[in-house]
């Protein structure tokens, strides 16, 4: 028979294989960090690539309500007239009055790169460019619209689509 000492404070035995050793703890240790560390690498790209979809599906619908605005506002118009501007094109809308044609609303872009209307107030932001090409009494739109959705000093970050609509004068 075999003897065995026990230490009987702890209440286990001192010599057998009934414990872990140190290399086995800092295996299980460093098998644990790096778990943690690659969710933790997991959630911060899961959130980096919601945050730039999320930016991604604002700036598009931003985008598509300025159009389809604009369309709305041009539709029923009588005639309109595009001249080059210092930032990009401006769109005068005339509607027809017992006087004759009115001038019923304007777009620009301003240096800020905001789409402007007749009184002065912004209806889109972050706009980097937006041109009105007339044909006939046909409208074509073409615009970019961005979104910075990291740090402004990285434009490596910021994302950016290009909108195109159509509208044509009924009147």
């Amino acid at each position: 028979m075999k003897a065995t000492h026990t230490d009987r404070r702890l209440g286990r035995r001192l010599n057998g294989n009934s414990g872990f050793t140190l290399a086995e703890i800092m295996v299980v240790a460093a098998a644990s960090v790096a778990v943690i560390l690659s969710i933790a690498v997991a959630y911060v790209g899961t959130v980096r690539s919601w945050n730039g979809t999320t930016a991604l599906l604002e700036i598009q619908r931003e985008a598509s309500l300025v159009t389809g605005m604009i369309q709305n506002v041009v539709r029923p118009a009588s005639s309109l007239a595009v001249t080059p501007g210092a930032h990009g094109d401006s769109l005068e809308v005339y509607y027809e009055v017992a006087s004759g044609d009115s001038l019923v609303a304007e777009f620009y872009l301003d240096g800020a790169g905001n789409l402007m209307d007749i009184n002065g107030i912004a209806v889109a932001s972050y706009i980097d460019s937006i041109d009105f090409v007339l044909y006939g009494r046909t409208l074509h739109i073409d615009g970019w619209f961005r979104s910075d959705i990291g740090t402004p000093n990285r434009l490596t970050d910021d994302q950016r689509v290009q909108i195109s609509g159509t509208a044509i004068c009924r009147n």
